[in-house]
Formats: structure tokens, sequence, C-alpha cells
């Protein structure tokens, strides 16, 4: 009842704890990480400590959505894998700025609750990004700032780019996933993208100084390219914060792809952030995009929230 792939996720354990003096089973439930598994035990991470479970003790496991403190967590881990030229504080939101060109660098990121009213927050936060020449978008998780969505939609906002956030443990080896599956080309790791690696992402959109300092603005970030007969056909960047490996944009030439690359450079990925100490991977992704997303459920990640932006509308007229 307890699957394997599970490992890393919060789940919900009922397992058998006593029996009654009438010799009536009696259950009791656990919540929490689950750190371990085998045949015999698995093992949770739960608020009081680790509690080991007897698997044939197990009556019924199911997995737990993350809390909305999980959800602002790892909201908060993302925001600093990628960080903008400029950022300011607005009561509990974090106001981030670049050239405009990345949504995530570009937005009102929700991380606490405003103290003060919405319709100030909204004024004071429309003039900071058209200081900046932007419109305003902010970001709403869709479960932890579900009302904050709610509002802004009923004000007119429109929702666009809808999004997980997907994870996984980096706990297991890079056994089931083939670095080299493309005749053998090898992954090289570099500490800044050169000209052909920014030509591939996004089809050139980050070749300016500003997208390559937005790329680079990390103290733990790397690299990833395959290169075939001295071209560059698949990219990948990876960044380290605290105990998370962010992975992001992973982009295949479109000749080159259904090679295995993309799953190439995002295993090498894990080993580097392996090496850095990561235990954890994250990465974002469009909703619409079931190629991708396909593709990253596959490698073992979840989804682990969802989120979307609102416009502003009136700033995107």
């Amino acid at each position: 009842m307890v699957e394997p792939s599970w490992v890393g996720r919060r789940v919900s354990v009922r397992r058998v704890v006593e029996r009654s003096a009438e010799g009536r089973l009696l259950f009791g439930d656990v919540v929490g990480e689950l750190v371990g598994l085998d045949a015999q035990t698995a093992v949770l991470d739960t608020r009081s400590g680790l509690v080991e479970v007897p698997v044939p003790y197990v009556a019924a496991a199911r997995l737990v959505p993350a809390s909305t403190a999980d959800e602002l967590a790892l909201d908060a881990v993302a925001a600093r894998g990628l960080r903008p030229a400029e950022t300011g504080e607005l009561g509990g939101w974090l106001l981030r700025a670049d050239d405009g060109t990345v949504r995530r660098a570009n937005s009102v990121l929700p991380r606490r609750q405003l103290g003060m009213p919405l319709d100030d927050a909204l004024a004071q936060a429309r003039q900071w990004y058209a200081d900046r020449g932007l419109p305003l978008l902010i970001g709403v998780q869709a479960e932890a700032r579900r009302l904050l969505d709610a509002e802004l939609g009923e004000r007119g906002w429109n929702p666009v780019g809808e999004s997980h956030v997907m994870a996984t443990t980096l706990r297991s080896t890079t056994a089931d996933v083939p670095r080299d599956t493309a005749a053998g080309v090898a992954v090289e790791l570099t500490a800044t993208p050169d000209d052909d690696w920014l030509a591939l992402y996004r089809g050139g959109a980050a070749a300016t100084a500003a997208g390559l300092a937005l790329l680079t603005r990390h103290d733990r970030v790397v690299f990833a390219r395959v290169r075939v007969d001295g071209r560059t056909v698949a990219v990948a960047r990876g960044a380290v914060d605290e105990h998370w490996l962010g992975v992001m944009a992973v982009e295949v030439a479109p000749q080159h792809r259904r090679r295995g690359l993309a799953r190439a450079v995002t295993a090498r990925l894990w080993e580097w952030g392996r090496e850095q100490g990561a235990t954890r991977s994250y990465l974002q992704v469009e909703a619409a995009n079931t190629a991708a997303v396909t593709l990253y459920e596959r490698l073992g990640y979840w989804v682990h929230h969802d989120y979307r932006y609102r416009e502003d509308p009136e700033t995107t007229r």
C-alpha cells in the first residue's frame, strides 16, 4: 500500500497500533515525509521526529498534498534560484524587476500576508513597476494564495501562465536516468553560458547583457550542454539554494529531440547538485507543456503545487 515512488513525498499512513481487550484491532494515523521504505519498514519524518512503521501493520496509505507552509517555503527557495536585478519589499510581498523577459524575475511574489489594504498595495506596486517601465504581474499560488487569486479575478485581473512547480528527491542514483543516451555524447558543465548556449535557450531571447546577468547572478550555478559536431544542441541551468537544486532552461534543438538529451542534461545537473549538497530538486513548467510535464514525471518529479500570474488590467491595456 506504500509505494516506492512516494519516497520524498508527504504521506498519511494508517497502521495497526494495538489490539483491544476484546480482541479488536486499533488503528492510528501518522503523517509525514516518507524518507525510507523497504519490505519490512516505512520510515516517516514527522513533526515529532522519525517514526518507523512495520509494513505488515499498514492498513491504508495515501499521498497528502503540500501544505500552505510547504508551498510558500518552496516558492521562497525558487525565488532565490533566479535573482533579478532589482527587488523591493511591500508588506509581505516581494517585488522583482529585471529586463522584462522572464516572468519569474519581473513579477510580485506574495510571500506573507500584506499587512495593509489590498488597494493600497496594488497602487504602490503598480507605481514601483511603472517606474521601471514594466507592467504589474502578480504570481499567485493556487492554494496558498487562493483568496488573493479570487480577489484579483473579481477585479478583472486576467490569469496568464498556468504553471506547475514540480519536485523530486535526489536520494536515488541516476542509474535509471541515463546521462549519455545519444550516441555516447557527453554532457559538459560550464560556469557561464557561451553564445551558442544563449542562442538555443528561448530562441536567443536571453542573449543580451541583461539576460546573461540574470542567468549568472548566483553563487552556486552551473550550465549544462550537449554538443554534436561542435554545435550546441541541448542546454540546461542548475542552481542550488539550501538543499534544493533548481533546474531550468532545459532546451533541445528541434532536430535533436526524442533522443534522450533532455534526460541527459537533467541527470547531469542532478549529479552536480548532489556534489553541492542538494537532496531535492524543483523545477517550474507551464502546465500546457504536456510533453515537458510527461518527461519530468518520467524522471520522478511530481506536481508539488500550481500557480498562475494575474495581469493588472490598468498596465496591460
